[in-house]
């Protein structure tokens, strides 16, 4: 009895003390989560802070994207290549303006949301490397990172194409790790929308099929049939770019923007290795000059990260990563050629922005430095102190990227991150609702402001126009604007135009600044000009019609402008909001001669249009044309009433006489034409 009592007593002093690396062992569930939870904390946290004000400035490749996005939201269903972009960043950026509106802070939002789309796949990929532990590394390393931070937060297309690379870097580990038929397939659909949103995603085709090459000689093969089908996928998907390349043909010869970039030549191909030294030095010697893409001149690495990234890439294409190792150098490297090929421009390589597609696999290079001596150190030291130097190396990275993008870049940005155009618009909102905002000429400023993000921000866009200083002198000066009007100018110019010095005291200018006391703009209501009353439920504007000037007043419009009736271009058209009759009305100033009107329209077949014309000596007149039957575009002709005054005011009234459709009457106009 008393040895069973004892037993316990004895098995308690034979157990074993608990060493520190078994308590590490079992904490390390716990600091794997953690560490976790604190990477995402940080990568979230340096994506959202200050959001709208840091950077705060629209600029002229952004101004494209708003255009792009307007077509987007309005129904248009755009599919063309602005300056190179294509349309895959504007779709995606149309749900958040539809939410917040068209505006830079919409735009910007998109851009995060896309960012994390490329940490995600960037921590997959990197989990299927080498863990869950390199997985946490890696992404914290890519959040933190002022290269890819930049892009993340700029509202601008080229943030898709890390995305891209990311997702196709995943899918070919997994069929590495997984050889299924299912994951090339779905890298052939990632990398072929490359096409369809920047140059710098252009070979993610040709990245994928030299990844299944270098898979026929590592392993594991790729069978025929799968190599036919996804060729057969890659020129399916690919046929809708060749038509966006038929119909914009002239961008992609010398004489284009995309095409202009190329010089086939001797000295071409030598400033093509010279631009190939540069892309690869920018990330440890000197990287893009442009301020608003990069902390100019600066490497798109901080100096620790460059230092691993040369020793990650050994660590990479040594045994057993090396099949893994060849397919991330592969995509890594073709990332930086559309850079490269920039041979005409060649002070635009190296480029933050047309390499960042390589940013996922340079941060898991970078990674994998850290982790080739954290396991060298490991063999030489004890656990905590090889972890301690590890976790040291890592917050210096944190911290140079971190005072490298909220101090060194902001600081960098043009005139101290100053606004202007926003600034413009929070002034034009105070004004009252009918008055004309007219900004004469633009960019005075480090390319500040842009027309187009004053025109997508203020609050009655209807309102705005844009107008060269040339267009101005005091005679005409009725005929140009329409009042109540305020003028908006350089602040670096005393008047809006140098030939209104005679007219000078109609402008009086007021300077606007900054907080930090930086001139921004003029703005000056235009003393003497005819005020317009609006017409109740129409729309109100001043246009320029077959070399007349006139004030015209519209119901209102869901599709197009009132210039695209007016243009003189078939294709082009402008859609009624609900309207029916749909109301146009001209007063012309000076009036004008007129025997007829010729009126096209856009799927209407039965119609009634009603004239009523008022002539300079005061006669008045009224047309009523009714049209059955007609094609679906129709083209009409009505004379009006013979006269020798000239036409002051022509009203017209445009009516369906259809059934209302489901969704409402919308009338086309295509074009009208006064004879």
């Amino acid at each position: 009895m008393s040895a069973s009592k004892r037993s316990p007593s004895k098995a308690k002093r034979s157990a074993k003390p608990v060493t520190r690396s078994q308590r590490l062992q079992a904490a390390a569930p716990r600091l794997a989560a953690l560490a976790f939870w604190g990477m995402l904390a940080a990568v979230l946290a340096v994506r959202f802070w200050n959001l709208e004000h840091l950077q705060a400035e629209v600029f002229g490749d952004i101004s494209t994207a708003t255009i792009y996005v307007w077509d987007v939201i309005h129904g248009r269903w755009p599919f063309y290549i602005p300056l190179s972009t294509g349309p895959l960043f504007h779709y995606l950026a149309a749900p958040a303006a539809l939410v917040l509106g068209l505006n830079y802070l919409s735009l910007k939002l998109t851009s995060v949301l896309i960012s994390l789309g490329a940490l995600a796949f960037t921590y997959a990929l990197a989990r299927r490397l080498l863990g869950p532990l390199f997985a946490n590394l890696v992404t914290f390393i890519a959040g933190i990172s002022y290269w890819l931070l930049i892009h993340s937060r700029l509202g601008n297309v080229p943030i898709v194409v890390p995305l891209l690379s990311a997702a196709l870097g995943w899918l070919l580990v997994c069929y590495i790790q997984q050889p299924q038929r299912r994951y090339l397939l779905w890298a052939g659909v990632v990398s072929i929308l490359g096409l369809y949103t920047y140059p710098g995603a252009y070979l993610l085709p040709a990245a994928l099929l030299l990844a299944m090459l270098v898979l026929h000689f590592t392993g594991p093969r790729v069978p025929a049939a799968d190599w036919l089908r996804v060729v057969a996928l890659l020129l399916v998907l690919a046929l809708p770019y060749v038509w966006i390349v038929s119909q914009n043909a002239v961008a992609f010869t010398s004489e284009g923007y995309l095409g202009g970039k190329f010089e086939l030549s001797a000295a071409g191909l030598w400033q093509l290795v010279q631009n190939g030294l540069k892309a690869l030095a920018a990330y440890n010697l000197k990287g893009d000059s442009i301020s608003r893409v990069n902390i100019a001149h600066r490497p798109h690495l901080d100096v620790i990260s460059g230092l691993f990234l040369l020793l990650g890439i050994v660590f990479w294409l040594r045994q057993p990563r090396r099949r893994e190792g060849l397919i991330l150098l592969l995509i890594f490297l073709l990332m930086h050629v559309p850079s490269m090929l920039v041979v005409a421009n060649s002070q635009e390589v190296p480029s933050a922005t047309r390499t960042i597609g390589a940013a996922p696999f340079a941060y898991i290079f970078v990674a994998g430095g850290l982790w080739q001596l954290s396991t060298w150190l490991h063999a030489r030291l004890s656990k905590v102190t090889a972890a301690a130097i590890i976790v040291f190396l890592v917050a210096a990275i944190a911290l140079l990227n971190l005072v490298g993008y909220f101090g060194a870049y902001i600081n960098g940005l043009p005139y101290r991150n100053t606004p202007i155009a926003r600034h413009i618009t929070d002034y034009t909102n105070l004004l009252p609702d009918n008055t004309q905002v007219y900004l004469v000429g633009c960019c005075w400023e480090s390319s500040m402001p842009e027309p187009i993000s004053i025109h997508d921000e203020m609050d009655r866009p209807e309102n705005f126009h844009y107008i060269q200083s040339n267009e101005l002198n005091c005679t005409a000066l009725e005929a140009t604007l329409q009042g109540p009007a305020v003028m908006i100018w350089s602040y670096r110019e005393s008047l809006p135009a140098a030939q209104l010095e005679a007219c000078a005291e109609r402008f009086p200018a007021q300077l606007f600044t900054s907080r930090a006391g930086l001139p921004m703009f003029h703005a000056a209501p235009v003393q003497g000009l005819r005020v317009i009353q609006p017409v109740a439920g129409l729309e109100t504007q001043w246009v320029e019609w077959q070399g007349s000037q006139a004030l015209v007043h519209y119901s209102t419009l869901d599709g197009g402008r009132i210039e695209d009736a007016l243009d003189g271009n078939f294709d082009s058209l402008m859609r009624g909001a609900a309207a029916n009759p749909f109301v146009i009305e001209f007063e012309f100033d000076p009036p004008r001669q007129a025997r007829g009107l010729e009126l096209s329209l856009a799927g209407m077949q039965q119609f009634e249009v009603n004239l009523f014309l008022t002539y300079e000596d005061g006669s008045l007149h009224d047309v009523q044309q009714s049209y059955r039957d007609l094609p679906s575009d129709p083209t009409i002709r009505i004379e009006l009433p013979a006269s020798e005054a000239a036409l002051r005011i022509l009203h017209i009234e445009i009516k369906d006489l259809a059934p209302e459709p489901v969704n409402g009457y919308h009338i086309h106009v295509r074009e009208l034409t006064l004879e």
